[in-house]
């Protein structure tokens, strides 16, 4: 859940605009924010004023056409530049965007783990031959508490200020200490100083702590906060104890804050951001809630979320898009497009055939009526094997579909799945100052959408979602 890189060595080409919904929006924001685009050699173009506006209807036609037929050519977009005139996007690298990219590594880890204030995962030892599993949350969580590993919420502040690897940060360090102190003051930190890579590993990595001290100290955007300290049952939040994950990879949170240890009540606090309004960061594995989902089975029944949800995450990742458009067509047949109706249902001679391709590293054959999606214009030619291709498309096409509100009740039982014990903060640059906002209770506020970050030749990363403001 928690990434490190921030600036990409990949042009913003069109494929690149439109292969993430979240992208043409945060596109859209940064021309209105004025922020510079970078070229290889990091020169930096700044967009002329009005650009945002006059873009806009090309990039939602594009959207729209693309909603209709994902195979639709993707248009070329040129950027007006101070003093220099138009410049096609492909000739800038793909600048944060509201999300990392996956280039360029921060030199240290200034995640709560490289700080030091994580505890550490505990495994838990199995026979010969079987891998290590890390404990269930609430071992976690007593573990941490047990060694004294938490954090006051009111020492948060002075925990970042003394850590000794942001010393060894440089000016990221210092930055990250200057911001922890301004909201320590109760005002926004300012950031506008720094360049864009700095500002975005703030955002993001250092908001996994910085978002929570904003909260702590009154600075975020909260409108919920008196009914949440109502709910927690105290006058503020400095006696929330604070427990950073040892694993980079927790399920649902990226840190949790403990209500009353001696029940382990507990809150999930979901951190995201990076720059732009928009910006929502990584989105977690369905399979996170497969806990919640299991205490409601009764409630599964044919064609609901809760089917659908169970469905996906007792499904190979490799094998989702297939398995689940299969079952969008069965219960929600009309959301299934024609290009689609056509060779659908898929049956498991389809499936056999494209998991073998891909082992096979593309010198087996697919079936025919399968090979018209590799057309699709945010495939590269010479990435992925053919079977690749394949499950990326429909795994994208299965996300847009439930995307457009095909399952009735889908953002709602999602919600009602993380209910009041979860929180998302987040931090991001936005005019130049580092804002936080606060999501709570999970079952009533929020934006639900899916997500794959998935791609034609990494087929390891299951759906995901996210809750967004």
């Amino acid at each position: 859940m928690r990434a490190r890189e921030f600036l990409t060595e990949i042009a913003l080409a069109p494929k690149e605009l439109f292969s993430r919904e979240w992208r043409p929006a945060a596109f859209l924001d940064k021309l209105r924010a004025g922020t510079p685009f970078v070229d290889k050699a990091k020169n930096q173009y700044f967009p002329v004023q009005g650009e945002a506006e006059r873009l806009e209807p090309i990039i939602n036609k594009a959207i729209e056409d693309l909603k209709v037929n994902p195979l639709t050519p993707l248009p070329e977009i040129e950027v007006n530049i101070q003093d220099i005139g138009p410049m096609n996007i492909r000739k800038f690298e793909k600048a944060d965007l509201g999300k990392p990219g996956s280039g360029g590594v921060a030199p240290v880890n200034v995640q709560p783990i490289g700080i030091g204030i994580a505890t550490e995962p505990k495994k838990v030892k199995k026979k010969k031959g079987e891998k290590a599993e890390v404990t269930p949350l609430n071992q976690s969580i007593k573990s941490a508490m047990d060694n004294n590993k938490q954090i006051m919420a009111a020492n948060l502040y002075d925990v970042i200020i003394q850590n000794e690897v942001l010393d060894s940060a440089g000016q990221l360090g210092a930055a990250i200490k200057q911001a922890a102190t301004e909201i320590n003051q109760r005002q926004n930190p300012v950031v506008k100083q720094y360049d864009e890579k700095i500002q975005s590993t703030i955002a993001i990595d250092a908001g996994e702590y910085l978002g929570i001290l904003g909260t702590v100290k009154g600075v975020a955007e909260f409108p919920k906060r008196n009914k949440f300290l109502k709910f927690l049952g105290t006058n503020d939040l400095d006696s929330l104890q604070l427990i950073f994950p040892g694993e980079q990879n927790a399920s649902l949170a990226d840190s949790y804050g403990v209500v009353n240890p001696e029940t382990g009540h507990t809150i999930m606090i979901s951190s995201k951001g990076g720059i732009g309004k928009s910006a929502t960061g990584a989105a977690p594995a369905i399979s996170g809630l497969r806990t919640s989902i299991e205490k409601r089975a009764n409630e599964i029944k044919p064609g609901n979320t809760l089917d659908f949800l169970t469905l996906m995450i007792n499904t190979s990742t490799v094998n989702q898009g297939f398995v689940g458009l299969n079952w969008i067509m069965e219960h929600y047949p009309n959301a299934i497009p024609n290009y689609l109706q056509e060779v659908m249902p898929f049956d498991q001679s389809d499936m056999q055939a494209v998991v073998q391709n891909i082992k096979m590293k593309d010198t087996t054959p697919v079936p025919k009526h399968l090979t018209r999606f590799t057309g699709s214009p945010f495939l590269k030619p010479s990435k992925g094997s053919t079977g690749g291709k394949i499950v990326y498309f429909l795994t994208r096409e299965l996300k847009d579909i439930v995307n457009e509100g095909t399952i009735k009740g889908f953002r709602e039982t999602i919600l009602e799945l993380l209910d009041e014990n979860f929180m998302q903060i987040f931090t991001r640059v936005v005019g130049g100052k580092l804002v936080f906002s606060v999501l709570w209770p999970g079952k009533i506020d929020g934006n639900v959408s899916l997500h794959t970050k998935m791609s034609s030749s990494d087929m390891s990363q299951a759906l995901s979602f996210k809750v967004t403001d």
